[in-house]
């Protein structure tokens, strides 16, 4: 082959390798672009929805743990008797009862309004009758009397079942993020009646601040102006109007201005993921559907309005430009040098050639480092797998939460890893857990799933699986959770709360009787023996009086710390009242009880407590009965211990008594001279549980 030609066909080859490569450079600077983009866009909906749900979980164990105090259920039981007059006399206007009924209310939950608003960022709390009328609300006193089950699929369906319920919805006086749970109160049949809803709704501006912080990002919350309209009073209306949305709430200035000019417009289809330009910024804008109660229980209904969320990416869109101007500068600068030395030495060409592909190369493995970066600056636990299941990348977040090194992971399984068994013991197969079955089917998924440590240890975590599409295949699966171990226990912190006696740490009234009917059904199913106590400290009034309230306490919780000394685990204590408590011994027949019995009085007897150097000695009397098959409500067996714990005081109390069906009284027993009163015995005391 002719020189000439040879040196024109090496350099229209060199060129168009050059240019080749280049081109490819340039290529991968725009689709690791592209995937920074779409990887912000789903981290930014996956912490939006993480949060939203935790606010709405936080909502309703709000409104339970108000609807469980005992004054609030006094209070709406007063305020449905007002209301009953009020309706009898065909009133329009508020009576006396009524007026009278609603101020005590508002003046008795003034205090803990208060505080929910300084402790817990709420700003609505409404309570309403039973039927969804409002009775009071909190952050609009003036604003009452109305029913929106009309409008209000959520209130509806708590009227309709009495269960708790969450989520994003409108009200006349407030938009947002409710939790609703029904209040009750116990009916002399051992049943509950419900006397009204506690709704709590939480502000959207705290939490869009949060989310900016955590995030460095702007959000805004768009209403649609027609869902608005027709629902929320004019006065209590967002004060931010566009000719299609209301903004509920914008952490950042700039979405009004946006959409005020026209720059951004309300449309159907969502999400959205796109860069714009505005005032000489690039900024990143995500939105996506705002759905409410009503959309999450029907997909297809029309969502309530829009969740905005922009960065501002002018930073990094001049870095992008850098990068494209560097692949470009250094391709053709490098092509040029090589055809110099082509005419020179092949040799030279060569060597040129592999430098400026390593160069080349050099430029790449800096975008993947950039890109890993990114990655493990992420808060929350972040894991790739590939279509077999294998890790391909993971963050520091991920790494810091199971305990494992970046080198003992990858192209491992997390199945083998961190989900093998949960803090039970128990292990499920690999195709049960959420990432395997994205991986297979190709769905989204969201589960709370237990994750294993390297120690062993494990942590109650929120997964959220998408899946990876390459080329229109499915090529794994992305993984991003975070520990919620701790909004658990708090959860489980009010639970307690609201089934314990604060004092002593026995089981409260309400959350025994609960437990004692539960007993009864189960023993009507399967048969089986249960017995069941009733102890009452004797002259207990007399430590009162003559030691202090403080000493009693003393009395009672040292009474409580015996009992639980002597009895099993699977027995329950409950504070029926004052220095009245009940134990349920499931499983023990009356003789067993009666042994137990014995040994718990003699224990009290023999062990005095102490306080302030005194030794308080104290004694206990109990009555003792079984459950009967066919014991239909818990006064039954309650009635029977209550006269067996009569009879042992009768005899001079410091014993313990059986009942006996063939007792005849000679004289009126105390319940028999209070029978009108006797629906009380058994009723919840109206004392706040702190």
């Amino acid at each position: 082959m002719p020189y000439r030609l040879s040196v024109l066909l090496s350099s229209l080859a060199l060129a168009v390798a050059f240019a080749a490569i280049g081109w490819n450079l340039y290529m991968q600077v725009e689709q690791c672009f592209e995937i920074e983009i779409a990887n912000n866009s789903t981290r930014f909906q996956n912490v939006y929805a993480v949060l939203n749900e935790a606010l709405a979980q936080h909502a309703q164990a709000l409104a339970y743990s108000i609807a469980a105090n005992t004054e609030v259920q006094r209070m709406f039981v007063e305020a449905g008797e007002a209301i009953r007059i009020k309706r009898e006399r065909n009133g329009n206007n508020d009576n006396d009862d009524s007026s009278r009924a609603r101020q005590t209310f508002r003046k008795q939950m003034e205090g803990q309004w208060n505080e929910l608003r300084t402790r817990h960022e709420v700003r609505h709390l409404q309570f309403l009758l039973p039927d969804g009328t409002s009775f009071l609300r909190m952050d609009a006193p003036t604003r009452f009397g109305d029913v929106s089950t009309a409008v209000r699929p959520m209130l509806a369906d708590i009227v309709q079942d009495h269960g708790p319920r969450s989520g994003f919805e409108i009200e006349h006086t407030y938009a947002g993020i409710l939790g609703m749970a029904m209040a009750s109160h116990p009916m002399p049949d051992g049943g509950e009646r419900p006397v009204g809803i506690v709704e709590v709704g939480f502000g959207m501006s705290e939490l869009l601040n949060r989310l900016d912080k955590q995030l460095d990002t702007g959000i805004a919350l768009l209403l649609d102006n027609k869902r608005v309209s027709g629902v929320m009073l004019k006065d209590y209306r967002p004060t931010i109007e566009t000719r299609q949305n209301f903004i509920l709430a914008a952490s950042r200035p700039e979405a009004g201005d946006w959409l005020k000019s026209g720059l951004l417009s309300a449309s159907e289809n969502l999400p959205q993921n796109h860069l714009f330009a505005w005032k000489g910024r690039h900024f990143q804008l995500v939105a996506f559907a705002l759905n409410d109660y009503r959309s999450q229980a029907a997909p297809q209904a029309r969502p309530l309005g829009t969740v905005l969320i922009w960065r501002d990416m002018t930073d990094r869109i001049k870095h992008l430009e850098k990068d494209r101007s560097a692949v470009i500068n250094n391709t053709l600068p490098a092509w040029v040098f090589a055809q110099f030395f082509l005419f020179v030495l092949l040799y030279l060409l060569r060597r040129e050639w592999k430098r400026q592909l390593k160069q080349g190369t050099a430029a790449f493995e800096n975008l993947l480092q950039h890109n890993a970066l990114l990655l493990d600056t992420a808060a929350n636990g972040i894991c790739g797998v590939d279509r077999n299941g294998c890790i391909t990348f993971i963050n520091r977040a991920a790494l810091a939460m199971h305990g494992f090194r970046l080198e003992e992971v990858m192209g491992r399984k997390p199945y083998e890893l961190f989900y093998h068994h949960g803090p039970d013991g128990y292990q499920d197969s690999e195709k049960n857990w959420p990432f395997m079955q994205t991986v297979d089917d190709g769905k989204p998924r969201e589960a709370e799933v237990w994750l294993s440590r390297r120690d062993g240890s494990c942590f109650l975590a929120k997964v959220a699986v998408t899946p990876i599409f390459e080329q229109e295949q499915r090529n794994g699966a992305v993984i991003v959770f975070h520990d919620i171990t701790e909004q658990r226990n708090r959860q489980e912190a009010l639970l307690r709360l609201a089934t314990t006696d604060s004092l002593t740490g026995a089981s409260n009234r309400r959350h025994f009787l609960d437990q004692l009917d539960a007993e009864l059904a189960r023993q009507r199913r399967h048969g089986g023996q249960t017995s069941i106590l009733m102890t009452d400290l004797d002259f207990f009034k007399h430590i009162n009086d003559e030691y202090g309230h403080a000493t009693g306490d003393a009395v009672l919780s040292h009474f409580v710390h015996i009992v639980r000394q002597t009895v099993r685990r699977s027995d329950i204590i409950g504070r029926l009242g004052g220095e009245e408590f009940a134990i349920l011994l499931p499983g023990d027949g009356t003789k067993g009880a009666r042994e137990l019995a014995e040994r718990l009085r003699r224990a009290f007897e023999s062990n005095p407590v102490k306080v302030d150097n005194i030794d308080i000695t104290c004694t206990v009397s109990i009555g003792i009965s079984d459950l009967r098959a066919d014991d239909m409500t818990a006064d039954a067996p309650l009635r029977r211990a209550d006269e067996a714990l009569y009879a042992a005081k009768e005899a001079g109390r410091n014993r313990t008594v059986l009942y006996d069906p063939a007792w005849q009284w000679t004289q009126p027993r105390p319940w028999d001279e209070i029978a009108e009163q006797a629906p009380l015995r058994f009723a919840p005391l109206l004392q706040e549980e702190e």
